[in-house]
This record gives C-alpha cells, sequence and structure tokens, in this order.
C-alpha cells in the first residue's frame, strides 16, 4: 500500500516530526499590479543561498499533475514537532556576494513568492478582501517587500509559521491549516553566540559588497475547530463571482454560434441533396451521392471488432484515471 498526500489523512502524535517540504519560488504581481515574469526558479537555486539539508535536498514524489504544472518539491532544513512550539530557532548563516544580492533584488521587485508544503497544504497568508471585507488565504507568501520610495527592498529571512491542527482524539491531531508570516530582520550572528529575533531593523541586501544573512523561525501551533474534510475551503476563494457568471455567458454564447454554424452547414448540405433527389432525372436517382454514400461506411462491421471494443474500453478508463489524477 502506499500513501497521496492530501488524498488520506495523516494523523500525526504529539511530538511527531512533520516535514515542511519546499516548492519553486514563483512569480506574482508586484505592487504596482503587473506581472513581470512567468518564470520559476527551484528553491535551492544557488543564487538564493537558502539554507540547505544535510547531505543535500532530495526530491520528493509528485504525481504527473504537480509536475506538469511546474512543481519541484524537496525536503527541507525545519524541524516541527506536533503541538511543540518554539521560537527564534536558526536555520543557518550565509554570505550573499553583492552579484546574487541583485539577483535577489530583482526577485522581490517582480513579485516572487515562497511556496512551502505541509502535509500537503500550502503555506499561505492571510489577507483581506477589498470589496467584501473578508479574510481569504493568498497561497504562497513574499520573498520580500519595498516600501514606496526604497530603494532596496526588504528581505524576509525570518518565518513566523503558525500550524493549525484539529484534534481527533486524544492522541491523534491532524493539520489543517498553514499560515506563514514573514519578516525582516537584520540578526547578529557569530558563532559563540546565537541569533536574536527582537531587532527591528530590516535585512537590505546591498549589491556593492558581501551580505551576512542570519534565517530564523518560529513555529505555533493552534488548535481549530476546522475539520480535515473542510481544511480546504480558506484557499478555494473567489475574488468576484461576477467573474464566474461572465465566464458561464461567455462560454454559452460561443457554443450556441458554433452550434448555429454548423446546424446551417448542414441544412444547406441536406437542402442540396434533397432537392437532386426530387428531380426528374430517372439516372440521377439510381446513383447515391453526398451523405448518402456514408451509409457504407457506417453500417459495415469493422476488422476483429472483439480486439476494438477491448481498446477503446480500456482507453476510454485510462482517459479519465488521468483526467481524474491531473
Amino acid at each position: 500500500a502506499f500513501y497521496l498526500p492530501g488524498i488520506a489523512p495523516h494523523d500525526y502524535k504529539i511530538g511527531e516530526k512533520v516535514d515542511l517540504q519546499v516548492n519553486s519560488l514563483t512569480p506574482s504581481l508586484n505592487a504596482e499590479n503587473k506581472l513581470e515574469s512567468v518564470l520559476s526558479y527551484s528553491y535551492y537555486d544557488e543564487r538564493f543561498h537558502f539554507c540547505r539539508p544535510q547531505g543535500g535536498p532530495k526530491a520528493a514524489h509528485e504525481s504527473l499533475g504537480s509536475i506538469l504544472f511546474g512543481d519541484r518539491i524537496y525536503n527541507s532544513v525545519f524541524d516541527l514537532e506536533m503541538l511543540k512550539d518554539s521560537s527564534c530557532q536558526m536555520l543557518c548563516a550565509q554570505t550573499i556576494p553583492g552579484k546574487d544580492a541583485a539577483f535577489i533584488n530583482d526577485k522581490i521587485m517582480k513579485g516572487y513568492n515562497y511556496n512551502w508544503l505541509i502535509d500537503g497544504l500550502p503555506a499561505a497568508t492571510v489577507k483581506i478582501e477589498d470589496r467584501l471585507k473578508k479574510e481569504f488565504y493568498s497561497l504562497g507568501f513574499e520573498l520580500g517587500s519595498q516600501v514606496a520610495g526604497q530603494i532596496v527592498p526588504h528581505f524576509y529571512n525570518h518565518y513566523d509559521i503558525t500550524v493549525q491542527y484539529h484534534t481527533v482524539d486524544s492522541v491523534h491531531h491532524r493539520v489543517v491549516g498553514v499560515i506563514v508570516t514573514p519578516q525582516s530582520k537584520n540578526s547578529v550572528y557569530s558563532p559563540d553566540t546565537t541569533p536574536s529575533c527582537d531587532t527591528t531593523e530590516p535585512m537590505n541586501l546591498h549589491e556593492d559588497k558581501d551580505n551576512q544573512v542570519v534565517f530564523t523561525y518560529s513555529v505555533k501551533w493552534e488548535k481549530s475547530e476546522k475539520s480535515w474534510a473542510t481544511r480546504w475551503d480558506a484557499y478555494l476563494h473567489a475574488m468576484d463571482p461576477k467573474i464566474h457568471w461572465f465566464s458561464l455567458i461567455n462560454s454559452v454564447v460561443i457554443v450556441v454560434s458554433l452550434s448555429a454554424m454548423l446546424g446551417l452547414i448542414l441544412v444547406r448540405t441536406l437542402h442540396k441533396d434533397i432537392a437532386r433527389y426530387n428531380a426528374d432525372d430517372a439516372e440521377d436517382l439510381q446513383e447515391d451521392f453526398g451523405w448518402k454514400l456514408v451509409h457504407g461506411d457506417v453500417f459495415r462491421p469493422p476488422q476483429s471488432f472483439e480486439y476494438l471494443s477491448v481498446i477503446v474500453g480500456s482507453g476510454f478508463q485510462l482517459f479519465w484515471m488521468v483526467l481524474i489524477t491531473l
């Protein structure tokens, strides 16, 4: 037997390790609500200098749909244990040269996002919809931020991870939500001391010199009444229901227009054939022509129809299986 993440619930015990997986960094709308790039980058691209697990990152098993969507999922160095809160845990300290700092700053200004997964759920940020003033989960979270008038953007190197869990019984618990609040902290670190997350000075990557960056995180477990079966409801949020009505009406108009065009072509073709059959020319009546020539092919049984039936039936089953899996 095997387990597909997200298909069946995974029950965790207190203190059991909960894996945090990392996915590719993807572009989104920048501060000006413009999409400036369509390329995604691997999380462990050397230019980002993110902390790597011991022995190197290992790729996770992905479905065909996940691969076609461009997901590249790997393990990470984050250490999460069920119902075990932690604060200001150090991941690693990296030195980012000016050339790579320019690369990261460019991706921040283009609105690139982190994409993490915990128990098959994507890490999200809580945002408020402008029209209805309702909270919803936005997939992923920003690589950094840029304040208006600021030349160098802030790089997010500290992550406050809130994991929502649902208690099944006194022993087992399930993950039902993941919220990440990234922060930019210029933490000071030396081998003899532990980093402090109390600093309010943001982390700016300077492009003319090397930058020492300390990556840290905190974990908070939050009990939720949300069940495992409804944990995706917060992610499936429609920004504006009018958009769906517009798409539906647009599809109906297209289908009706194409059907009308096809019907008009068939009517004109049949009209010509019927007019010819009604003619008084007896020689023409003895010879089939037009669409009547098709009946000889339609009603002729194919060779080895037993094998054809098996192949068509198996292909139909495989088609729907692949479609549902994607």
